[in-house]
């Protein structure tokens, strides 16, 4: 399906004038009809009797966390500098054919779009020059600009250690004396050929610097390409030597791929390596240090265009 089903002209909606003073800002997410199962997140793993877990973040479901995250932004952005609006690749709506179109149609002529995606996969390279491409081409009148990614931000690794200190009680720490602990960090799965995990190695060695002594980190992915959690989970055991694992879905909110690949294959793991403790952290869901990682890919576009270094 061509990303422009509906002419701009054809649009509900009113082009109130040119508004030069802010910029619109498309918050592009992957997305998801998913709501809010347990069966699906890491609470699955210890809930007994429908109980959920003390540690159990709540996690919204993808269409209101994403919802949450776009308030968050707009919030850190101000409304008089930015007008921003959530699109999503599949499942919810506006599309970015559709945010583009109505965010021209309420005068706004500068527009940046946020890829708001924790890795470097299909969806945040190709797919996402696709979009570009093809709303330039369409739309020549709007000034259009592509953020970097969310990446291998420091908070996003303070957020990660966040999730592991959210089992202090529940999974051993090194303080316990009962050996080392391992973290396996496991992002949603892609081919390497869209995405070489470079940034994620990076994500990796700085959660492992931040919790620092006794605790050894390695990351994953949860399917398709390299590394994959059971290399992962070799190193942690065979190599390092840890005597727990704690995974750590690097995941906004629940959903198949927390469910099927990251506790499934923690479960096949298990079996490989009955002796060592195995824990899963609740996945990231909604986070201001998220939110300012974004705000801050957003400044700085506005800073090059501006000519300010």
């Amino acid at each position: 399906m061509a990303l422009f089903d509906t002419p701009i002209s054809q649009h509900n909606g009113t082009n109130s004038g040119a508004d030069n003073t802010r910029w619109g800002v498309i918050l592009l997410c992957h997305g998801s009809q998913r709501g809010t199962s347990r069966e699906e997140c890491s609470c699955a793993w210890v809930a007994e009797n429908g109980s959920s877990p003390a540690w159990c973040r709540n996690c919204p479901s993808t269409p209101q966390g994403l919802a949450e995250a776009s308030h968050r932004l707009q919030a850190a952005l101000g409304e008089t500098e930015a007008k921003v609006l959530l699109s999503c690749l599949e499942f919810i709506q506006p599309h970015p054919d559709q945010a583009v179109q109505i965010l021209a149609e309420q005068g706004l002529q500068r527009l940046v779009i946020m890829p708001y995606l924790l890795g470097h996969g299909k969806h945040a390279t190709e797919e996402m020059e696709e979009v570009v491409g093809e709303l330039r081409a369409n739309l020549p009148q709007v000034q259009l600009e592509l953020t970097q990614g969310l990446g291998a931000d420091p908070r996003m690794a303070d957020l990660v250690v966040e999730r592991v200190h959210d089992l202090d009680g529940v999974a051993p720490t090194p303080a316990d004396g009962k050996g080392d602990v391992g973290i396996l960090l496991v992002k949603a799965g892609t081919k390497t050929q869209y995405d070489d995990c470079l940034w994620m190695q990076e994500l990796g060695e700085m959660v492992e610097q931040r919790l620092g002594m006794g605790y050894a980190v390695e990351v994953a992915q949860s399917h398709y390409g390299d590394p994959t959690m059971p290399a992962a989970a070799a190193k942690l055991v065979e190599e390092r030597g840890v005597s727990s694992v704690v995974f750590v879905p690097y995941l906004f909110f629940p959903g198949l791929i927390l469910q099927r690949n990251v506790l499934g294959g923690m479960k096949e793991l298990q079996k490989k390596y009955p002796k060592v403790a195995m824990h899963i952290a609740p996945p990231l869901g909604v986070d201001d240090r998220v939110v300012a990682v974004a705000a801050d890919r957003v400044r700085d576009v506005w800073r090059q265009t501006a000519g300010v270094s």
